[in-house]
This record gives C-alpha cells, sequence and structure tokens, in this order.
C-alpha cells in the first residue's frame, strides 16, 4: 500500500531502490517494517505519525534508522551517513534525480484503434505455454509503469523459458530486453558518450500466424543485441539477470563476444510496430501515425514494410519527415520508379531480376515445356512479378510456351482447384507468385497448388513462397515424388557458397554462428538476413552521423552519390540513386529431403525431414 502511494504520488521506483539498498552494504534484506518506514518517511510523515503507524517507539525508530538502514542508504548514496541522518528531503532528491534511476518515466500510450507500437509496453508473439505468457504479460505491466528494472527481470525469465522449452528465443522478447536495459543504464551510457538511437521495425504479425514476423526480428534482434551487449560488463549482467544459466552462456555474453566491429559509440532502442498489412485501406494508417510520432520518440530510421503494397503507400509519410526507410522485403518494380527515393533504400532483389534467372533456370531444366503462372491480381508485387516473367518467357519462345494464368490466388479455392484439374497433365511448369499478405487466403491456397499430384510439373515459386508451411506439407504427405520438383528464388540462404554459413562472406558466417546459438540451427532465413542488412546499412550511417546534419542527407550523400560500400550478409550493399541494390544477389533453393543424418538436440529445426536446400547462386552485373 505505501509502495503504491509512492508509486503514484512521487513517481519513483521505490522496489528497485529497496532492492539496491538491501545489495549495498552487508546484503542484510529489509524486513516489510523497514520498507514501510522509509515509505512513510519519503511521504513526509513525521517521526511521532511514523511510530503510530508501525506501531514501535520513538527510540526504536531511531536506532534501526541509525543501525540498519542509514548506512545502507548513505552507501549506496555515496555519502557520510550523517549527512542523511533525518534528512529525508535529501533523499527524496536523490530518488527524484533521473539520473539516478529511480524517478519513473511511464513511457507515452502509443497505440490507438489504427496504430500498434511497442518499446516493451506490448508483446504479439505469444508462446503456448501459459507460465512463459503470464511472464510476458507481467514484464508488459512493469514497462507500461516505467519499472524498466522489473521489466527486464521478467523480460530475461520469459527469454529464457522459451529458450529451455523449444531450443530458441523469442525476437520479441530479445528486443524488449535490450530496450529495458537500456532504460536503466541511461546515465551509465551518457557518461561514455554512447548515444542511443531510435529505430522502428513495421511487420506483419497476424500474417501466416506471426511466422513471417518471427523471421525479420530474429535479424533485427541479433544485430541489436550485438550492438548494445558490447557496452557493458558482460557476465555480471549474465548473473543478475539469468542465473539459472551458466553467465558466459546468457543472451548478454554470447551476444556481446560477436567478432563484428559495429557500432562502438551507439546503442540502438526499437520500436517493434505491427502492420495491419491491409492493400484496401485509402492510406498505410501505420506509417502515418509512425511519422507523427517520430518527434516524441526521436525516431531516426524505420526498417519495413513487409509487403511492396504498404511499402509504397507509407514512403510519402516518412519522406514527409525526413526519416530514411530501409526495406528489406519489398520487390516490386514499382518500388524502382518512385517519385521521391532520396530516403529509401531496399536490400531484396526487385522482380525483373529474380523473374530473369527463374525464367532461365526454368529454361535450362525444362528445355521445353508449356508454363502456368498462378498470381493474385490485386497485389502490385504480384502483378509485378508476373509481368516481369511473361517478358523473360517471352525471349524464350522456342524453349517454353506461356500456357494459361490464373490471377485470384487470393481468392475462392475451389475456383483455383478447378483451374488446377483443367491443366493437369498439360504442363511441365507453374511459376506461383503469392502477394506479401495482404489478402490472407492467398498462402493457404498455395498449398493446394504444393500438395497435387504433378508429379513432373515443376512449381516455381517467387520469394514469398520461401515458407516453412510449404515443408510442413511435404512432410504430411510423407512422399519423395516431389523432390527438388519445388523451388524459389530468394535473396539468401544459409548454404550460398557465397554469403552462408560456411561461404566466403565473413559477416554471413558471423551471423550464422550467432544465430545458431540464439535461434536453433537454420532457423535464419532470407528476411533475418535482409533485416539484419537493414539494420547494418542504418548502423554504418549512425557511426559517421553527424548532429548537425539529417541521417536522411548522410545517406544519400554516402551511398548514392559517392557510392560507397558496405559488406553485409547478403553481400555487398551499394546502391543506385532510386534505391535498389547494384548487383543484388539471386539463390535458388529446393524443397528436398534432408540426407544428411544431424544429432537430434533442443536447436534443430523442426522441420529436418524437409528443408529449403540450395541450388545454385546468381548474380546479375550491371544492374
Amino acid at each position: 500500500m505505501i509502495e503504491q502511494q509512492i508509486i503514484e504520488r512521487l513517481g519513483i521506483n521505490i522496489e528497485r531502490f529497496f532492492e539496491d539498498v538491501e545489495r549495498s552494504l552487508d546484503r542484510q534484506l529489509l524486513s516489510e517494517r523497514d520498507k514501510q518506514m522509509i515509505g512513510l518517511f519519503l511521504l513526509g510523515k513525521r517521526r511521532k505519525q511514523v511510530a503510530d503507524i508501525i506501531h514501535l517507539s520513538d527510540a526504536e525508530i531511531g536506532n534501526r534508522l541509525s543501525n540498519h538502514i542509514y548506512p545502507k542508504i548513505a552507501h549506496l548514496m555515496q555519502i557520510e551517513q550523517g549527512e542523511i541522518a533525518n534528512n529525508w528531503t535529501l533523499i527524496l532528491n536523490f530518488l527524484l534525480d533521473a539520473g539516478n534511476g529511480y524517478k519513473l518515466e511511464p513511457p507515452p500510450d502509443l497505440n490507438s484503434d489504427h496504430f500498434q507500437g511497442s518499446f516493451g509496453g506490448q508483446v504479439f508473439l505469444h508462446p503456448s505455454h501459459p507460465q512463459i505468457a503470464q511472464l510476458q504479460i507481467r514484464a508488459t505491466q512493469r514497462y507500461q509503469q516505467g519499472f524498466y528494472y522489473q521489466a527486464l527481470l521478467f523480460f530475461a525469465k520469459a527469454w529464457y523459458g522459451e529458450q529451455q522449452r523449444y531450443g530458441r528465443g523469442n525476437p520479441e522478447i530479445g528486443i524488449y530486453l535490450n530496450n529495458c536495459l537500456l532504460e536503466t543504464q541511461r546515465a551509465f551510457l551518457q557518461q561514455r558518450n554512447i548515444i542511443i538511437y531510435t529505430l522502428a521495425v513495421v511487420v506483419p504479425f497476424y500474417h501466416n500466424q506471426g511466422a513471417i514476423a518471427t523471421e525479420i526480428l530474429r535479424g533485427v534482434a541479433q544485430i541489436q543485441s550485438i550492438v548494445n551487449y558490447q557496452h557493458f560488463d558482460r557476465t555480471p549482467l549474465g548473473m543478475e539477470f539469468f542465473p539459472e544459466q551458466n553467465p558466459w552462456e546468457s543472451l548478454f555474453s554470447i551476444c556481446g563476444d560477436s567478432s563484428l566491429p559495429i557500432g562502438r559509440r551507439i546503442a540502438l532502442r526499437i520500436m517493434v510496430v505491427n502492420d495491419t498489412n491491409n492493400v484496401y485501406a485509402p492510406y498505410n494508417q501505420t506509417a502515418e501515425k509512425l511519422a507523427t510520432l517520430a518527434d516524441e520518440i526521436e525516431l531516426v530510421a524505420v526498417v519495413g514494410h513487409y509487403s511492396s503494397e504498404m511499402t509504397q503507400a507509407a514512403l510519402k509519410f516518412y519522406n514527409g519527415k525526413g526519416i530514411v526507410l530501409a526495406n528489406a522485403s519489398s520487390t516490386s518494380n514499382q518500388l524502382s520508379h518512385l517519385e521521391d527515393s532520396i530516403g529509401f533504400y531496399r536490400l531484396t532483389t526487385q522482380d525483373r531480376i529474380n523473374a530473369a534467372y527463374l525464367v532461365e533456370y526454368l529454361v535450362n531444366t525444362l528445355v521445353k515445356g508449356k508454363i502456368a503462372i498462378i498470381y493474385n491480381e490485386n497485389s502490385s508485387y504480384s502483378c509485378s512479378y508476373r509481368h516481369s516473367v511473361k517478358e523473360n518467357l517471352a525471349k524464350y519462345l522456342h524453349s517454353l510456351e506461356l500456357h494459361s494464368e490464373y490471377g485470384q490466388l487470393g481468392g475462392d479455392i475451389y475456383h483455383l482447384q478447378n483451374f488446377l484439374q483443367r491443366i493437369q497433365g498439360q504442363v511441365d511448369g507453374i511459376v506461383l507468385i503469392p502477394d506479401g499478405g495482404i489478402e490472407p487466403n492467398s498462402l493457404h491456397n498455395i498449398g493446394l497448388v504444393s500438395r497435387l499430384s504433378l508429379s513432373r510439373c515443376l512449381i516455381a515459386g517467387s520469394a514469398t513462397f520461401y515458407q516453412e508451411n510449404v515443408l510442413h506439407w511435404m512432410q504430411e504427405r510423407d512422399s519423395s515424388e516431389f523432390s527438388r520438383r519445388l523451388i524459389a528464388c530468394i535473396p539468401w540462404h544459409w548454404d550460398s557458397p557465397e554469403n552462408g554459413c560456411n561461404g566466403k562472406n565473413t559477416v554471413a558466417q558471423a551471423f550464422c554462428q550467432l544465430g545458431t546459438r540464439l535461434w536453433g540451427s537454420r532457423n535464419l532465413t532470407w528476411r533475418s538476413a535482409t533485416a539484419f542488412d537493414a539494420i547494418l546499412l542504418i548502423l554504418k550511417s549512425l557511426e559517421r552521423h553527424s548532429p548537425q546534419q539529417k541521417l536522411l542527407v548522410e545517406m544519400r550523400q554516402f551511398f548514392k552519390v559517392q557510392h560507397q560500400s558496405i559488406q553485409g550478409v547478403t553481400g555487398l550493399l551499394q546502391f543506385h540513386e532510386n534505391g535498389d541494390r547494384v548487383c543484388p544477389p539471386v539463390e535458388i533453393v529446393t524443397v528436398a529431403r534432408n540426407q544428411v543424418s544431424h544429432p537430434k538436440s533442443a536447436t534443430d529445426n523442426i522441420s529436418q525431414e524437409w528443408q529449403w536446400q540450395h541450388l545454385r547462386s546468381h548474380e546479375f552485373k550491371n544492374t
């Protein structure tokens, strides 16, 4: 009761103060009566009033203060005991000084009917385990009150619980762990001239039951942890927040010991934002709200959006605020022709390049044959990819013939089934182009295509076809007739000879090594890699950032005017004026049985029997 009054009236994190007092000298715990006594004095009660409330004599209170309470508080404040004896105003001023970390500054309420953003006050990715979910809820409640230290404790328990139970951590919780640590250590970082920058990552939590968002956030959480934990003494942190675990194996230690030398004077605070991915909204309300909040939360850059449609709709809001947009997943050709691309950078490979290589692969594999295209006519991305495929098919009329098209992938599944029955036995290949989650049926319907009895038919998908769902569907069939008959064209794969775990690229090697420890073997996808590179791109710019200059201007001068480049997980990051990558990577992967016998462990991929396996790499020049 007293503690709640202190929180409400004084805005002081009294729970953390009590914890620090108990650790400050002899580690003897404060009794409940001691805490009540301290609380009453902080609320302005006189000694006689305190004595009447807690039923102790004046002399007993004096003895308890002099022999037990004042020495511990004086040691914590690093002053002589005589200076604070009966001087509760001095103690109160110490607690109200924001630099000491006890003054509560509850974060603003960011959410509205059209916006869901979180630094730690809301969790989108909940586990099925009720106890872990309850830890997440307690963490968010503490964060909403401004109890960042307590929130950090609960987030750490939730992270460790998921890691132990499922063999991998929850990347969203990893991000909030970072954010809470920065809030509790602001004074420490300020003393060392380490600047905290705020980024926002916009992901579609409701698309494919959060699978896409999880893949993206793994890359984000990984690079944020590398940057932030290097600034701290990580062994004590591990002992404090992960007491059940060897401190050298805690989240803080394994990320802080990364070999990547990045962000030496920088810390990253990241807001996780849910994008409803609603293509039928008149404009992007998520982007509009985020741009409106930019000044309040000191936002310097955004990573997102997932779909090409949402990205294009969002750009005008970010451009209007001078905010950099680094895109890690949109590939539509329309994004190559923006009216205002000064602050736009995309890490993925545009459709015209992906489609050219995909068609080339089909020509070389099928030699001669007929092709059907299945896409979503309501998606600008899907239409863009389809247009690029048809353009390239026209170059190989002697080899491949376009047999038919179906543009309602996001519509009624029975209509799609009728189309597939009509082309059964008449086509040698299907190019499958699901949208980026703007219509929920699209992803569901591709399951019907991938499970067809088309043993002679090669199904070639765009990057949106690269889903773990496909592996589950194959495992359900338990049939090898489709082995290497399902392929996809993506920008990165774990086994890429150039940018994979054993490739020539040392940044990619480090990315895979750390990713295995955090998320389990091979659970990093192309979406994780491009998200990592998007943050890396911004981070390298922040390392050169001058407060006198806009980040948007500095990035354009460095990447688009001077044509400088940096090494990322997915290869060399270099950009044209329109924001497209120079020489973007292309990887062809296939679904096949895993022929390698791995020892089973807690971190093995849950779909070990079927995997997306690497077939070949390609890099287009002079694009």
